[in-house]
């Protein structure tokens, strides 16, 4: 009895954490849009107009997201040189900076603040994602040059 509880409760939340992880995989280009701007809308109280104007570049954007991963699940990222590597890691720093420059025309100064800091949030890695080698006590590994 003991053994099918562990088991059932070990299957649930692998469950869980797959669907999770994969909720927007199924979704069109234009519903992850709409999504992410209804977010910003509750997150930032945005007025209609503020969110008209995010739905537009939320869509713009997603659309050059789904195809800067289209070609980079076409490319052999082990056979990159190290000029191919930077310029990839380019091209996405510029394209963050240009989305960060349209988002900021549209918000106003505290709708804005309040977005990057929410955004600094979400690219700080969580000690999970990091690995085992993050755990209290130890130190970070080097980076690779």
């Amino acid at each position: 009895m003991m053994i099918i509880l562990i088991a059932s409760t070990m299957t649930a939340f692998g469950q869980k954490d797959k669907n999770y992880r994969n909720a927007q995989s199924d979704l069109s280009t234009e519903q992850k849009a709409i999504l992410k701007t209804k977010r910003m809308a509750l997150h930032l109280d945005l007025n209609d107009s503020q969110m008209k104007q995010m739905m537009e570049v939320n869509k713009k954007w997603a659309i050059e997201r789904e195809k800067k991963m289209a070609e980079f699940k076409a490319q052999n990222t082990e056979a990159l040189s190290p000029t191919d590597k930077f310029n990839r890691m380019n091209s996405k720093l510029d394209s963050q900076l240009a989305f960060q420059k349209e988002v900021k025309k549209i918000l106003n100064d505290d709708q804005y603040d309040l977005w990057k800091k929410s955004a600094n949030k979400r690219t700080q890695r969580s000690p999970e994602r990091r690995g085992p080698h993050h755990q209290k006590g130890e130190k970070p590994m080097k980076p690779r040059n």
